[in-house]
């Protein structure tokens, strides 16, 4: 008697190890990746759990507190690819972003979703960095040449326009590649995966049951039980092979042989229980804290409210929020290099006041006048108003709480805001503040250490040439600030800057001023951020010292305010802005003479082929050398 050993089930392999062709193989085939995609597609369970908690992941999409960054979000078509990205995050435990910079290399003009699964990662270097990765859409064709993408480096943008955003969360036992949460309940995924194969091909060979085999023509040699034995085996071993029989032939009856049917006692029962079972393993891989959550009914539960709610509370916190925030301090990176600061998050953010509760999409906002007008018809309370005008708007919260007096719009706010709504003026974002805008500009104006900070370059501003000057330090990473409606302190970062260098402007000219704004700008002796000066991304009437009265009745029309940039003090005024750039004392990215090697290499050749928009002419004028002398109208 011969006991058949038939098919036994096999581990798959996640070893990590290099190949002679720079990359790390991800298991001993290179295809592990395409195996979790397999087990995804292959067991209902697991794909219903890996889809929904991607989505879950993904929430209510990519969130900003900051206008720039919203228009990142928006240019890039950021939704659709963090959506994806968080469906490689479950299956594959890690994802990879494909960052894309601009021409000239100053900012980053894509970023899309890398397939995990067709991307190798490079060996370290003698510093434990992994600096190129390799990308093929077929691992499993060997004679398909992978492609080398840089690994994302913003400061190697110039050479690498290309760059390749891997994340790879910690993972035991693991160097190169990340595990999916779910890898101790692979084999039941696997279990799962084999049971609807067994049943399938159960079905379409007839329900027929296990047998033996006995042979009645004596006992063959050696040789020959070793071939039907192996002829046995391929025949019946594995789930595809369920329900099979064999047919025999002999040469009389007597020498036929038996096939007697092995008895299987509560079949029911047993597949009963493996089915449980493998749904309950696949949950607890998952991390899953009540079934319920998904649709699946614990026995003797009837469905409490008050639990179900603590399960998805405790599910929230212990696997979608570190989820949403391996996602969101990878996209911040990407923000932080493409000079977009911001918080940004995977979900709504509540109120920032307990009793403040507004609906950005349930109000129809057209402008800041908008908004402060339904304050004076009681649709909104005056702090919704200040959240809509900081979160919508882009405008600073001192900026927006000056606008009211307690939760009522300023009288001559809302006398502009009635005129606006009854149709009598179009003045539609032209907000007067009553702040004097020399000193609000110089509580603003910062005062340079020069033990931290040395001055490399001064020049006349130039419109023209401002975004190829920033771009002459891409090789430095840009640094938060400048936007947000809590970066009003003057030492803040302005959203130009970078780790080693700032930039600012002074206010410079005659010695002797006569304007009241001109006096204090001089005396004081400030540098400023261009924020500071006209706002940023936004009108400059929604924010900066140009939306604040200087000289009134000298704006366009008789108007207030007008453009500080443009217009100085106002008609006849004899100063300008001087653009200074600063570089931080003993940094380790570059020295002195090399940043001022930097920027002398910007002839005039370069500077009309790197021009970015036509300069307006009055940028680098007095006023008192302009056309009429800075008047609107001849005089």
């Amino acid at each position: 008697m011969e006991l058949l050993k038939l098919k036994e089930y096999q581990e798959r392999s996640y070893a990590e190890k290099p190949s002679n062709q720079g990359f790390v193989n991800y298991g001993d085939d290179n295809l592990f990746p395409q195996y979790l995609i397999d087990l995804y597609k292959s067991s209902a369970t697991h794909n219903a759990l890996c889809t929904s908690i991607a989505y879950m992941i993904f929430g209510d999409g990519v969130q900003a507190d900051t206008l720039e960054a919203r228009f990142k979000i928006e240019e890039w078509g950021l939704q659709d690819e963090v959506r994806k990205a968080c469906l490689d995050l479950k299956i594959q435990g890690g994802f990879a972003l494909e960052v894309v910079y601009s021409i000239d290399r100053s900012t980053i003009a894509k970023v899309r979703h890398c397939p995990f699964e067709n991307i190798r990662t490079g060996e370290v270097d003698e510093n434990e960095k992994v600096n190129f990765y390799y990308y093929s859409k077929d691992w499993s064709d060997k004679s398909c040449e992978p492609e080398v993408v840089r690994s994302f480096d913003p400061s190697d943008s110039v050479d690498y326009p290309v760059q390749i955003l891997y994340v790879k969360p910690f993972s035991p036992g693991s160097y190169y590649y990340p595990k999916p949460d779910y890898i101790g309940s692979i084999d039941y995924i696997e279990l799962d995966k084999e049971i609807g194969k067994y049943h399938i091909n159960n079905i379409k060979n007839g329900l027929a049951p296990s047998f033996t085999i006995h042979f009645k023509n004596g006992v063959p040699a050696q040789e020959e039980r070793l071939r039907i034995r192996n002829d046995i085996e391929r025949q019946l071993a594995g789930a595809t092979n369920a329900g099979k029989f064999i047919v025999t032939y002999s040469d009389s009856p007597e020498r036929k042989p038996d096939f007697e049917p092995f008895p299987l006692s509560d079949a029911d029962k047993q597949y009963q229980f493996l089915s449980e079972e493998v749904v309950a393993k696949i949950m607890v891989g998952h991390r899953v804290t009540s079934p319920m959550m998904f649709g699946v009914m614990a026995p003797g539960k009837l469905g409490g409210g008050l639990e179900l709610k603590t399960a998805e509370e405790i599910f929230s916190t212990e696997v979608i929020e570190p989820y949403q925030m391996i996602m969101t301090e990878a996209l911040d990176s990407i923000f932080n290099a493409a000079g977009a600061s911001g918080t940004i998050t995977l979900y709504k953010p509540e109120a920032e006041e307990a009793n403040v509760e507004v609906s950005y999409t349930g109000i129809q906002i057209s402008s800041a006048v908008d908004i402060i007008s339904k304050v004076g018809t009681g649709e909104l309370t005056g702090p919704q108003a200040v959240q809509l005008l900081v979160a919508m708007l882009g405008f600073d919260r001192t900026t927006a709480e000056g606008l009211f007096e307690g939760a009522q719009p300023t009288p001559q706010v809302a006398e502009l805001a009635a005129a606006v709504t009854e149709g009598c003026c179009n003045l539609s974002e032209e907000i007067t503040l009553n702040i004097d805008a020399a000193e609000w500009l110089i509580e603003q104006g910062e005062e340079i250490d020069d033990d931290e900070w040395v001055l490399i370059d001064e020049r006349e501003y130039d419109e023209e040439l401002e975004q190829v000057q920033d771009a002459q330090w891409n090789f430095a990473m840009r640094v938060p600030g400048g936007t947000s409606d809590t970066n009003t302190a003057p030492d803040n970062r302005s959203q130009i800057d970078n780790d080693v260098v700032k930039i600012r402007y002074i206010y410079d000219g005659s010695k002797s001023p006569e304007r009241d704004f001109c006096r204090k700008m001089m005396s004081s002796q400030r540098v400023y951020r261009r924020e500071d000066i006209v706002g940023a991304n936004w009108p400059a009437s929604l924010g900066g010292a140009s939306a604040r009265a200087v000289n009134p009745g000298f704006g366009p029309n008789g108007t207030d305010t007008y453009d500080l940039l443009l217009y100085k003090g106002g008609p006849n005024c004899k100063h300008r802005w001087i653009r200074r750039t600063y570089l931080k004392r003993n940094n380790q990215r570059v020295s002195v003479n090399r940043a001022r090697q930097i920027i002398s290499q910007l002839p005039e050749p370069q500077r009309r082929a790197n021009q970015i928009e036509t300069q307006d002419p009055r940028i680098s004028q007095t006023p008192a050398t302009m056309p009429n002398n800075g008047y609107l109208n001849p005089r």
